[in-house]
Order: structure tokens, then C-alpha cells, then sequence
């Protein structure tokens, strides 16, 4: 049996980066899978209270083109994770899933504005959480995002391996697949 003769230093993650990087990866990953369980529980309540109902007053249109700007908003954050892990600097195209976002989230409170289904309906009731819900998340990437582009602004990014950036985009990905989801189970199925 061959022995390897390794130092203790390589297992540890303070002088093995690749291993820091894995940790961070996994972590990350459960968060954000952690989140779904409200989002699963908010569908569940949809079909128990409402059923497969659409409100008539329901403009499906203007959330296709809030959840469209989401969808390309995850293009660019996915491609701008790829490109973290390798390290280059795609920090600009950060401006790019903020701009989107916050396009989604005021299409959204336009929507709201709107009031075409009464918060007392049972359609609405779950219309307002569930998209309350997308929009707590949403606000939440946002902040994400605009500290990463001022810490990139301020903090050379290579200083941790474009981690802040991958992290990033990693959440602003999760937040990006629930907002789909949502608008695909209020509107589609």
C-alpha cells in the first residue's frame, strides 16, 4: 500500500484555497435551497386554498414581463458566476442584474397598484404572499448586489478570489429561479 506523504497543511482550509472555495460553494448551496422551503409551503397553500383559480382581473402579461427580466437577469448572474470561478472580473455586468431587478420589482408594485384581485379573495390573498414573498427576496438580492459592486468599487476583487462575486451571483440565481417559479404557479399552472 503506497503512503502519501502529505503535510497536515493541505487539509486545512487557511492554506488550501480550492478546499475554502468548495466549502463556500456548499454552503451557499444549502442557503439557498433552504429558502425554498417557504416558497414549497406557498404553493402548497395556493392549491389547498384556491385550486388551479386565476383571477379574470389577473394581467398575466405584466408579470411574464417582470419574471422575463428575471430570467435574463439569472442569464447574466450565471455568467458572471462562471467567470468569478475563473477569476475574471465581470463586476460590470452586475450593474446590468440590478438595473433588471429593480425593473421586476417596480413592474411588480405597478401590478400592486393595480389592485385587480381584493386582498380578501382567496386568489389574492395567496397572489399578495406569494409575490410579497419574491419581492422580500428580491429586495434582499438587491442589497446583495449593490454591496458587491461597492465593495468591488473600493476592494480589489482577486483579494478573495472573486468570492464576493461568485457569492453573489449564486443568491441573486436562487432569488431569480423562486421569482420564475412563482409566476409560473400563480399564472400557468
Amino acid at each position: 500500500m503506497a503512503s502519501h506523504n502529505m503535510t497536515r497543511g493541505a487539509w486545512t482550509i487557511e492554506e488550501n484555497p480550492a478546499l475554502r472555495r468548495r466549502m463556500y460553494r456548499f454552503g451557499m448551496s444549502v442557503f439557498i435551497f433552504s429558502q425554498l422551503i417557504p416558497l414549497i409551503v406557498l404553493i402548497d397553500m395556493r392549491y389547498l386554498s384556491a385550486g388551479t383559480y386565476v383571477s379574470p382581473k389577473a394581467s398575466p402579461w405584466i408579470g411574464l414581463i417582470a419574471a422575463l427580466f428575471m430570467l435574463i437577469s439569472l442569464v447574466i448572474a450565471w455568467k458572471v458566476k462562471i467567470g468569478a470561478a475563473h477569476s475574471k472580473d465581470l463586476t460590470p455586468l452586475l450593474k446590468w442584474v440590478t438595473f433588471l431587478g429593480t425593473g421586476a420589482l417596480l413592474i411588480t408594485f405597478y401590478q400592486w397598484a393595480l389592485r385587480f384581485d381584493p386582498t380578501t379573495s382567496r386568489f389574492g390573498e395567496i397572489y399578495y404572499t406569494m409575490t410579497g414573498f419574491a419581492v422580500f427576496y428580491v429586495v434582499v438580492g438587491l442589497i446583495g448586489l449593490l454591496s458587491a459592486l461597492s465593495r468591488a468599487r473600493f476592494v480589489d476583487p482577486q483579494e478573495d478570489g472573486y468570492w464576493h462575486i461568485e457569492a453573489v451571483s449564486y443568491l441573486w440565481s436562487g432569488i431569480a429561479v423562486i421569482w420564475i417559479i412563482t409566476y409560473v404557479v400563480l399564472f400557468l399552472v
